[in-house]
C-alpha cells in the first residue's frame, strides 16, 4: 500500500473554488489517510507595532482567526465517518509560511493545493505555489481540475542521463513514487524524458563544427538510460516517450498525448534571479499541462510500505 497516511490540504481564500478538497478527499479515502485542511489569515494592524492597544488588537486577531475557521470549517463534509478531517488556522502573512509552520509539529506524507495560471508578476514576487514547491518537506501535488482521474496513467518525468548526483536522486525518487501511486491505484505507469536538440546549440557557435553523428549518438544515450530505468521501475517499453527539445515542453505534449492524469516531476529549487528568469522545469511545466502536477524533491523519497 502506498504509504501516504496523512494529508496536507491548503485552501486558499483568495481563490473562488477549492479544488484540491475533492482530489484530497478522493485520496483519503482510497489511501485510507487523514486530512488537515490549512489556511492562514494576517493583519499586520494586529501586531505589536500597531497604534490599537493590546486588548483590542487580541480581540481583532482571535475574530479574524474565528472567522477562517469558520470559513474552513464550512468545506468539512457531512456524513464523512470514514476519515478523520481536522482544520488548522495560521497567523501567517503568507500561506506557504502557515504550511511549513504547520510541518514543524507534524509530519506530512502528501501536500495538495489548488492552483492558478501564474502570471510574470507571480514568479518574481515569488509566487506561494512556487515557494511551496521550492522549500516544502514534502511532496506537493498540485491541483489543476477538480474532475476525477478518468485516463488511469501516471507520467513521470525523468532527467535520465544526467550524472549529477541530485538529479539522480530526484529520478529514483519520482520513480519510485510515481510506482507506488501506479500501483496503489491500478494505473499505468509512463516515463516520459527530453534531450536537447544540438544542431541549435552548435548553431549559436558557428565557429564550432558538430561532430558526424552528434545527435545519434544523444539520441542512443537516452534511449540506452530510459530503458535502465524502465527495467528497473517496471515500466513497459511502449511506455517509455523520449522527446526533443526543452523539457517543459516536451513533457507537456507526451502529458497531452497520452492523456496522462498526473505528471510526477523533480526539482532541485533554482533560486534567485534565475529562477525568475529561466524558471525551474517543474514550476514551468504546472501552467502548459492540463492534469495533475507532483512535485519531488531530493528529500522526498518514498517511505517504507506500512506493515
Amino acid at each position: 500500500m502506498l504509504d501516504i497516511n496523512h494529508i496536507l490540504v491548503v485552501l486558499d481564500n483568495e481563490h473562488p473554488e477549492q479544488i484540491a478538497l475533492d482530489r484530497a478527499l478522493w485520496l483519503a479515502r482510497s489511501l485510507e489517510a487523514d486530512l488537515t485542511l490549512l489556511t492562514n489569515t494576517y493583519e499586520a494592524y494586529c501586531e505589536d507595532d500597531s497604534s490599537l492597544d493590546q486588548e483590542t488588537r487580541t480581540r481583532v486577531k482571535q475574530a479574524l482567526v474565528d472567522k477562517s475557521e469558520k470559513w474552513l470549517n464550512s468545506f468539512l463534509p457531512e456524513g464523512e465517518n470514514n476519515i478523520n478531517i481536522s482544520a488548522e488556522v495560521h497567523w501567517q502573512k503568507h500561506l506557504h509560511d502557515a504550511v511549513i509552520e504547520s510541518m514543524r509539529h507534524k509530519d506530512f506524507d502528501l501536500v495538495i493545493k489548488g492552483t492558478q495560471p501564474h502570471s510574470l508578476l507571480d514568479r518574481i514576487f515569488t509566487h506561494t505555489d512556487w515557494n511551496l514547491l521550492r522549500h516544502c518537506p514534502a511532496p506537493v501535488m498540485l491541483v489543476k481540475s477538480a474532475k476525477p482521474w478518468t485516463h488511469n496513467r501516471v507520467l513521470a518525468s525523468v532527467d535520465a542521463t544526467s550524472g549529477d548526483t541530485g538529479h539522480q536522486i530526484i529520478n529514483d525518487n519520482i520513480l519510485s513514487f510515481a510506482e507506488h501511486l501506479s500501483d496503489h491505484f491500478d494505473t499505468d505507469l509512463h516515463l516520459a524524458n527530453s534531450y536537447p536538440l544540438v544542431a541549435v546549440a552548435f548553431a549559436m557557435v558557428p565557429e564550432v563544427t558538430a561532430p558526424d553523428d552528434i545527435q545519434k549518438y544523444i539520441t542512443e544515450q537516452h534511449e540506452e538510460a530510459c530503458a535502465a530505468l524502465a527495467r528497473k521501475y517496471n515500466i513497459q517499453p511502449d511506455h517509455v516517450h523520449i522527446g526533443e527539445g526543452d523539457a517543459d515542453t516536451v513533457i507537456a505534449g507526451i502529458a497531452k498525448d497520452i492523456d496522462a492524469d498526473v505528471v510526477v516531476v523533480g526539482t532541485v529549487g533554482r533560486e534567485g534571479i534565475a529562477g525568475v528568469l529561466i524558471g525551474n522545469t517543474a514550476e514551468l511545466l504546472v501552467d502548459k499541462v492540463a492534469c495533475d502536477v507532483i512535485v519531488i524533491k531530493p528529500s522526498d523519497g518514498v517511505k517504507p510500505d506500512a506493515d
